[in-house]
């Protein structure tokens, strides 16, 4: 089982270098850390599942495959129809707030 430390680790180099879970399984496989038949990883539901499947040395190389992932490009811009979609939701939860009786 991966050390506490390591899990750690994975769980925050994740968040930076890849942008689905289901990319998390693609490096296990294709980086041939797991089998393409590993069950544990192919069920998992969360990254903490995962580090606790692999042993310290499978933990360590996947650092090393995270370590060496390109940043993935993330997009900073949102569309109109997003805004506003979040502004409508706020304001919903605005006037609710503003409902309440104390």
């Amino acid at each position: 089982m991966a050390s506490q430390d390591q899990s750690s680790y994975i769980a925050d180099l994740v968040v930076l270098k890849v942008k689905e879970f289901k990319e998390v399984r693609e490096l296990l496989v294709s980086s041939q850390i797991v089998g393409a038949d590993a069950q544990i990883v192919k069920n998992a539901q969360s990254i903490n599942e995962i580090t606790n499947a692999l042993t310290e040395q499978q933990a360590s190389r996947f650092i090393d495959v995270l370590l060496a992932t390109k940043d993935p490009a993330r997009g900073r811009e949102y569309s109109k129809r997003r805004i506003e979609q979040a502004s409508a939701t706020l304001d919903d939860i605005k006037g609710t707030i503003a409902e309440w009786d104390f």
